[in-house]
C-alpha cells in the first residue's frame, strides 16, 4: 500500500510540475508571437502549432489530476434530495463506475488513433513533428483517469459497505 501512495504522489507531482512547465513556456511563446507580429511585422513559421499543442497537452494531464481528487461536474441537486450518506455514495459508485466504463472504451479508441497516426507516419501541418507526439497524451490521459475513475469507485463502494 505504502507502494502505491508513492505512486500516486509521484504521478501527482509529475503532471504539476510538467503542466506548470509546458503553461510557462506557452506564456512565453505566445508572447513572443504577439511581439514578433505586432511590433517586429515578422512571422515566427510554424511555431504557432505549439501553444495549441500544450494547451491540449495540459487539459489532458490536468484531467487526471481532477479525476484523482474527484472534483469532475458533478449534478449536485441530486444531493439536495438525497439527504443518506450511503445513498450518496452509492450514487456517487455508480456514475464514478459508468465513468471508469466510458473512459476505458476512450482509451481503446485512442491507442488506436495514435498507433495509427505512428503507423502511417502522419506529421504535424507546420512544424513536421511526428504527430503521435503530440497524440499520445489523449491516451495517456484517458488512461490516468480511468485508473482513478476505478479508485474512486473503490472509495464509493468502501463507503456504501460502511468501511
Amino acid at each position: 500500500m505504502k507502494f502505491l501512495k508513492k505512486l500516486d504522489k509521484g504521478v501527482d507531482t509529475a503532471v504539476k510540475y510538467f503542466t506548470s512547465t509546458l503553461m510557462i513556456l506557452l506564456t512565453i511563446i505566445v508572447n513572443a508571437m504577439v511581439f514578433s507580429r505586432y511590433v517586429l511585422r515578422v512571422n515566427l513559421g510554424g511555431i504557432e502549432e505549439l501553444p495549441v499543442f500544450f494547451m491540449c497537452i495540459c487539459i489532458w494531464m490536468g484531467a487526471i489530476r481532477v479525476m484523482r481528487d474527484d472534483k469532475m461536474v458533478k449534478i449536485e441537486i441530486i444531493f439536495s434530495l438525497v439527504k443518506n450518506e450511503r445513498a450518496q455514495a452509492a450514487i456517487n459508485m455508480v456514475a464514478s463506475l459508468l465513468s471508469c466504463a466510458v473512459l476505458a472504451f476512450f482509451c481503446t479508441r485512442a491507442y488506436l488513433f495514435v498507433y495509427r497516426t505512428w503507423r502511417d507516419g502522419i506529421i504535424t501541418p507546420s512544424l513536421g513533428w511526428p504527430a503521435w507526439l503530440v497524440y499520445v497524451f489523449s491516451l495517456i490521459g484517458s488512461v490516468g483517469m480511468t485508473v482513478y475513475a476505478f479508485v474512486n469507485t473503490i472509495k464509493y463502494a468502501w463507503k456504501v459497505v460502511g468501511k
